[in-house]
């Protein structure tokens, strides 16, 4: 193999390392966000939840049983809240916009954007989130 062969070998797999554990910004590669994870505390009755750029913010919430979580759209750029836990879910949408969800049931309730969110929670995406209810 001459060397530009192994120079384009070499980008090939700076771009799928790249690609697979994380993003890349201006040729700085940026790990994905951990998950979420159960927030201290007392469980609250409502809670909010921005639906910003690229992340949500919280991205865990700590809920009463009986409590509602209400999902802003604040970023510019299009969103969803996607779960196969809870419904209704809300499609890629922009702002103004929001979605309240009533948790009626004690769980760990995932969700994530089908935009950001790659193909599901648990995935490299950057927006993925957790309602925890207690």
């Amino acid at each position: 193999m001459d060397r530009f062969g192994r120079i384009t070998l070499a980008a090939g797999f700076a771009a799928l390392a790249a690609c697979s554990s994380g993003t890349t910004d201006g040729g700085v590669l940026t790990p994905p966000p951990p998950p979420p994870v159960l927030p201290g505390g007392t469980p609250v009755q409502a809670a909010n939840v921005d639906v910003a750029n690229d992340f949500f913010s919280p991205n865990a919430v700590l809920l009463a049983t009986g409590g509602t979580v209400t999902w802003t759209w604040t970023g510019n750029n299009g969103h969803s809240v996607t779960s196969n836990d809870f419904s209704p879910n809300a499609p890629v949408s922009y702002p103004p916009k929001t979605l309240q969800v009533t948790f009626n049931t004690n769980g760990d309730y995932n969700y994530f954007c089908s935009v950001h969110g790659v193909a599901g929670y648990g995935t490299s995406g950057s927006m993925i989130g957790a309602v925890f209810v207690r």
